[in-house]
This record gives C-alpha cells, sequence and structure tokens, in this order.
C-alpha cells in the first residue's frame, strides 16, 4: 500500500524582530528516512513543531500526500497518519509495553493494523493478536510483559516507536531519539529505524548526534539561522563548506 509523502512549502516561522523558519522547504518521501541536523538556535526545533501542528506557520503550508495540513491541530495530523516520538518518551510508566501498544491500536486511524513488515491486512482484528505480531515483526517480544517504568532509555524509545507503529502511521517524526542512549542502543534503534522505512514509512529525524544522522538517513537537510543551507545525501551534506564550518567550530564534527 502506498503512503503519503510529508512536504514544507515555503515555511516561515517569526518571533518579533527574529525569524526561526525563513522560508524552508523540504520532503519527506515514503520509505526513506529524513534527517535534520543544525546547530542550537538553528530552527530545526521550530520547524519539527511546525511540521506537527504544535505551532502554526507565518507563511508557507504543509502538505500530507496532496491534503493541505496547514491548520490541523496535532492530533488531527495523527488521525490522517503523521505521528511524533517526542524528546521524553511518552508511554504510560505503570502499564506493560503490550498494554501500551494496545492503546496504539485502540487509536488507529483505520479499521485495520498490520501491514507493516509482512504481517498483512486484518479486518477487525483482535488487538492482543494486533500486538503480539507487531512485537515479533520488531524483534521486541521480550519487551512486551515489561512495565514500562522499569525499562532502560534505550527500550523505551523501541517501545514508542512500536506504539507509533501500531497507528499504522506514514510519517513517523522523531524528535531527538538518540538522547541518552549508549552505543549498544544507538545500534538497535537504528536498526529498527531502517526496517521501519523499509516497510514504507516516510522518517523525519531530529537529533544532535550527528554521526547517527549521517550513518541511518538517506537524505539530510542542514540548517543554519532558519534556513536550509544544504541538502541532499549524507555525503554531499557532510562534505558542505558551510555545515563542516558550523560543526568543527562546534567540535561536533571531525
Amino acid at each position: 500500500m502506498s503512503r503519503a509523502e510529508l512536504r514544507a512549502i515555503g515555511l516561515v516561522r517569526r518571533y518579533g524582530g527574529l525569524t526561526a523558519v525563513d522560508h524552508v522547504d523540504m520532503s519527506a518521501p515514503p520509505g526513506m528516512i529524513t534527517g535534520l541536523i543544525g546547530p542550537n538556535g538553528a530552527g530545526k526545533s521550530t520547524l519539527f513543531s511546525l511540521l506537527t501542528g504544535v505551532e502554526q506557520p507565518d507563511e508557507g503550508r504543509v502538505m500530507l500526500g496532496d491534503r493541505d495540513i496547514t491548520k490541523l491541530r496535532p492530533d488531527k495530523r495523527s488521525r490522517l497518519g503523521l505521528v511524533q516520538t517526542f524528546q521524553v518518551p511518552s508511554l504510560f510508566t505503570s502499564m506493560t509495553v503490550r498494554e501500551n501498544l494496545l492503546v496504539g491500536v485502540e487509536n488507529r486511524r483505520r479499521d485495520y493494523a498490520g501491514g507493516l513488515f509482512g504481517l498483512g491486512i486484518r479486518r477487525n482484528p483482535k488487538y492482543e493478536q494486533v500486538v503480539d505480531d507487531m512485537l515479533a515483526s520488531l524483534g521486541l517480544t521480550d519487551l512486551g510483559p515489561a512495565v514500562a517504568g522499569s525499562l532502560s532509555t534505550g527500550a523505551l524509545r523501541l517501545a514508542e516507536c512500536a506504539r507509533a507503529l501500531c497507528t499504522h502511521p506514514d510519517v513517523l517524526l522523531l524528535d531527538e531519539p538518540a538522547s541518552g542512549l549508549d552505543g549498544a542502543e544507538t545500534d538497535r534503534f537504528s536498526q529498527l529505524l531502517r526496517r521501519i522505512a523499509d516497510a514504507g514509512v516516510a522518517i523525519v529525524l531530529v537529533d544532535h548526534d550527528v554521526d547517527l544522522v549521517f550513518t541511518v538517513c538517506d537524505q539530510v537537510y542542514a540548517m543554519v539561522g532558519g534556513k536550509v543551507v544544504a541538502q541532499g545525501d549524507p555525503a554531499t551534506v557532510r562534505s558542505n563548506a558551510t555545515v563542516q564550518s558550523v560543526y568543527l567550530a562546534q567540535g561536533a564534527m571531525t
């Protein structure tokens, strides 16, 4: 089943005399991981808020496929297939991982769940079976019975992604997902992102971990001062003179 592309067209966001996002165009096609990088104050968090609907642009549009979603609230966007995870994982800590995923299934936007990773489409499924299939397809069956509040940060990130996938999204937006992860957890998380994208979901990844971004992403947008200063495949963006200058100056890239 084809999924929708997320596009930003000429987005502008001003705060008084400050232009935090300055006529930004970007696209996140299905089946690709799109990275967004930039130093502090570059405007990437504001752009993320415009994409998710937390904030409204002063100019420009946000499109999901052929639909203009610029004016829609985050909950409306979620029901249309644009789902986000948060910098601080938002699972219900007193519930098990399976129970958290059941919440996602019950709030899914269509009358089926699955379809990802070859699960197929189930009409009026038993929710528990959907959750079991999702956990198995992601290699997370061992996390199912664990109470969310007892998990490591890395396991919480994986579980939150699994819950988001239970809504059968077209686009998954990730805000600093590598924050707090150790090397092994980052590797496992990267593998999960690749599997999600390979199943046809568009992923937008905003993270300070440039090594993660350049390793896992298919395309990267680099922002400085509210503008996109480089875009393209990771090698192209990494070699850009402005990107090199900004990150070398901060010691974030060598």
